[in-house]
């Protein structure tokens, strides 16, 4: 059964009455599981991670991007088996510098993943903030084992106009899909023809609502020393397990949807796919997602330092709350029904706390196994083809 809609043309009354129904503690169930569950540390890092992806056979990498005061980090790291960190692949891929050319050097590393065929996806956007150098955004693809680079895709100005920034990705088949943050957009790419399309450019669906406000812990709003907030659009993505659906949002929600037809589709323009946009649900500030095979979207959820859970059904319950979980990000489910999300702290950095960071290290990626119920919500399996 899909996940109930909001109509794209519900008036303002409705939807001020279910963003009320959304906020934190009213309409998330909780039970005996989410209050018992136990999140253990995965692994530790001495540098801001904000993403973690693991293979089948177990090997762990983190995501180390270079926020304003964070930018001496190697961007990529894997988890040895004694907890340390490695830079991954090593060389000069981890080794930029401020003013550097960034072509062949990871920059700003926003977003890693493991999908069906085994490897790591690297999301680069290719610039950081005050840097003069230009961007050099990429996606590269790595061996997991040997670090070798198997592919590097690079978008020209048509895929990738100013002020475009490459968030997050996901691969179902052939196809990837990617979110720019900057704009508000959907690229697609197809991995065998080699063809790219821009979608949805600055639709205003794909654009955070003009009123929200992305918060903190309890509520806080993020600002930088100056006031100025967040502005940060399309974000994290999903598609589901059969590949029909590419779900998004801004961290400021709401989710919304289209399907993945539609968007390969050459004959429908920009007008026509905005026109199939679907609003799944409301929701608070998150930092990131996942779905698993029965279509259930797990939320990382920082006002509440939580992790919920939204069915197919429209139903929502906790799975786990822990006061370790500052701005939990990106959430990976690994091929054993491991949950790991990793606790960012961005709402202790410079831009979001009032101009002053406050975040310590060490970073943690905390996890737990998934029950196979939580709420009345039958959870299922990892996607992605992470599972046998």
């Amino acid at each position: 059964m899909p996940i109930p809609l909001l109509s794209r043309r519900a008036s303002l009354a409705t939807l001020a009455g279910a963003a009320a129904c959304c906020r934190p503690g009213l309409a998330v169930a909780r039970s005996a599981a989410s209050r018992s569950a136990a999140l253990a540390v995965a692994a530790r890092s001495p540098w801001l991670c904000n993403g973690v992806a693991v293979t089948a056979d177990g090997g762990m990498f983190l995501g180390l991007p270079r926020f304003a005061g964070h930018i001496d980090t190697p961007s990529l790291a894997r988890v040895e088996a004694d907890g340390q960190l490695r830079a991954f692949p090593g060389g000069t891929w981890n080794g930029w510098k401020p003013g550097e050319d960034g072509r062949d050097r990871f920059v700003m590393v926003n977003a890693v993943h493991v999908f069906a065929d085994g490897s790591l996806w690297v999301v680069d956007q290719g610039s950081v903030e005050h840097d003069p150098a230009l961007p050099q955004p990429k996606i590269v693809r790595l061996d997991a084992r040997t670090g070798a680079v198997l592919k590097v895709l690079r978008f020209d100005a048509t895929i990738l106009p100013d002020g475009a920034t490459m968030n997050d990705l996901r691969i179902h088949g052939s196809t990837l899909y990617v979110t720019d943050s900057g704009l508000g957009a959907i690229i697609v790419h197809d991995l065998v023809s080699g063809r790219t399309w821009r979608r949805l450019s600055k639709q205003p669906l794909l654009r955070k609502p003009r009123d929200a406000v992305q918060r903190g812990t309890d509520g806080r709003p993020l600002a930088d020393g100056a006031g100025k907030r967040p502005e940060t659009h399309s974000d994290v993505i999903e598609v589901d397990a059969a590949g029909q659906w590419l779900y998004w949002c801004a961290p400021t929600g709401p989710i919304r949807r289209i399907p993945t037809r539609l968007l390969r589709d050459d004959t429908k323009d920009d007008a026509a796919l905005a026109a199939a946009i679907q609003t799944v649900a409301l929701i608070p500030t998150v930092g990131g997602t996942a779905i698993d095979s029965l279509g259930n979207i797990y939320l990382s959820e920082g006002e509440r330092r939580r992790i919920t859970v939204l069915s197919p059904r429209g139903v929502r319950a906790t799975l786990v709350e822990d006061d370790r979980l500052v701005s939990p990000d990106a959430i990976f489910i690994d091929s054993n029904r491991r949950l790991l999300v990793p606790a960012a702290q961005l709402e202790n950095i410079a831009a979001n706390a009032g101009g002053r960071d406050s975040t310590r290290a060490p970073w943690l990626v905390l996890s737990m196994p998934l029950p196979r119920e939580v709420g009345g919500i039958l959870l299922g399996d990892a996607v992605d083809g992470r599972t046998a």
